[in-house]
C-alpha cells in the first residue's frame, strides 16, 4: 500500500479502486488528521516514553480518552495502543467466573484473552443461542458465574452477533457477564454510531452500566478502524474505569501510546462525532452494496455493516474473481480470516467516501465474471 486507504488506493505502483480494509470513513488520510499527527510530532516528539502511571500521560492522549467518552455516552475512557489489547484488558476486570463459554467465530484477540483467566472453555456454535444454552447446562457449576466471550461484528463476514438474545439467556443463569469484541461496531451501528450493543438496545448496560436482566455488559473496541486513527479504547462509568485500570498491568507496565498517534486520533474522533454525514453516507453505500450484490443472485445477511463476506462458489472460483477484479482495477480481498469459513469468502468493504457510480462499476465487472 502506497497511499492512505479510501476510496482509492495506490497498491504495487497501481491506483485502484479499494473494496477492503476498515478505514469506513477514510480519515487515516485526511489532511486535519494528517496535519494533527504532524503537530503533535513537532510539540511532544514521538512519545512520553514511560507507563500511564509515571509520566506518560499527554494532553493529546487525555483528549482521545474525553472524545471517546463523550462519543460513546460515557463518563470517562482509557486509551491504550492496540484494540488487540481491549479483551486482555477486560478479562481481567471480571471479579468472579467458574467457565468461559467461546464463540467459536470469536477472533484471535478474543480467544487468547479467554485464555488468561486459567478458567474452563467451552466453545459454542458461531451466533447459535440455543447452542450457547446446551453449553451452560452442560458445563457451568452449579451456582457459577458464566462469562460468555463473543464479537459484536464478526470480522471477516460482518454479521451481527445476537447479543440481544444472549442477555435474555444469560438471565435464566444470573448473576453473568458478557463480554463483546466491536471492533467492527464502533462508529459504523447503532443511531449514534456506539456500536452494535446501541444497535441492539443494550447501550446502557454497558462497562458499569446498570445490568441488564442480571447480565453485567463489557466491552472494548478499537479507534483503528472506523474511527480513523489508531489504539484500544474501552470507555465506561467512572467507577468501573477506575476499576479497570488497576485490574490488569497494563496501565501501570505498558508504554502510552505515541503521542502524535493519539494527536491524530484525536482529530479524527472530532471529525466523526462533529459530522453525522460520514455515518449515513457510509450507511447509504453498505445498502447500495448489498442490493447490488442480491441482484447478482449472491446471498447476503442483512446487517447494516460496512462490510460483507460472500461465498461465490468454492475457494478457487473467488481467487479467480480477485484476481480478474483486480485486472480490471477493483480491490476485493478473498480471505480465509477466522470467521469466514473453510473454504474463505470475498469480503467487499465499502467507505463512505465511495460514490455510488464505484460501487456500479464493481457491480457491473463482477457480473461480467460469474
Amino acid at each position: 500500500m502506497e497511499s492512505p486507504p479510501g476510496p482509492e488506493v495506490w497498491i504495487d505502483g497501481r491506483l485502484y479502486r479499494y473494496f477492503a480494509g476498515t478505514s469506513y470513513y477514510g480519515l487515516h488520510g485526511h489532511p486535519e488528521v494528517i496535519a494533527a499527527g504532524c503537530e503533535g510530532f513537532r510539540k511532544y516528539g514521538f512519545h512520553t516514553a514511560t507507563s500511564r502511571a509515571g509520566f506518560g500521560n499527554s494532553a493529546p492522549l487525555l483528549e482521545v480518552e474525553r472524545r471517546a467518552a463523550e462519543y460513546s455516552g460515557q463518563e470517562e475512557g482509557f486509551y491504550f495502543s492496540s484494540g488487540y489489547a481491549a479483551n486482555h484488558i477486560l478479562v481481567q476486570a471480571v471479579e468472579a467466573a467458574a467457565a468461559i463459554f467461546l464463540d467459536e467465530a470469536a477472533h484471535f484477540c478474543v480467544v487468547e484473552a479467554a485464555k488468561i483467566r486459567g478458567l474452563p472453555i467451552h466453545r459454542f456454535h458461531a451466533r447459535d443461542p440455543e447452542d450457547l444454552r446446551a453449553k451452560l447446562h452442560a458445563h457451568l457449576p452449579h451456582g457459577g458465574v458464566p462469562l460468555v466471550m463473543s464479537d459484536g461484528l464478526v470480522a471477516a463476514t460482518g454479521h451481527l452477533a445476537p447479543l440481544d438474545e444472549y442477555v435474555k439467556l444469560l438471565a435464566e443463569f444470573a448473576p453473568a457477564v458478557l463480554m463483546v469484541d466491536d471492533a467492527h461496531g464502533l462508529g459504523v451501528l447503532g443511531e449514534g454510531g456506539r456500536g452494535s450493543l446501541e444497535h441492539l438496545g443494550l447501550g446502557d448496560a454497558v462497562n458499569g452500566g446498570t445490568p441488564c436482566l442480571g447480565v453485567n455488559i463489557l466491552c472494548g473496541r478499537t479507534l483503528g478502524k472506523a474511527m480513523g486513527g489508531f489504539g484500544g479504547i474501552i470507555t465506561g462509568h467512572r467507577f468501573f474505569m477506575e476499576k479497570l485500570r488497576h485490574s490488569s498491568n497494563y496501565y501501570d507496565g505498558a508504554s502510552a501510546p505515541p503521542t502524535p498517534v493519539a494527536a491524530a486520533t484525536a482529530k479524527a474522533l472530532e471529525l466523526v462525532a462533529g459530522d453525522p454525514s460520514y455515518r449515513e453516507r457510509l450507511r447509504r453505500n453498505a445498502l447500495h452494496l448489498r442490493q447490488g450484490l442480491r441482484e447478482l443472485g449472491l446471498e447476503v445477511h442483512d446487517v447494516p455493516s460496512a462490510h460483507v463476506g460472500v461465498a461465490i462458489g468454492r475457494a478457487g472460483n473467488m481467487q479467480r474473481l480477485h484476481r480478474e477484479l483486480r485486472a480490471q482495477g477493483f480491490i476485493v480481498p478473498v480471505t480465509s480470516y477466522v470467521g469466514s469459513g473453510p473454504e474463505g469468502i470475498m469480503r467487499f468493504a465499502v467507505c463512505s467516501g465511495h460514490e455510488l457510480e464505484m460501487i456500479d462499476d464493481l457491480l457491473r465487472a463482477l457480473r461480467g465474471l460469474l
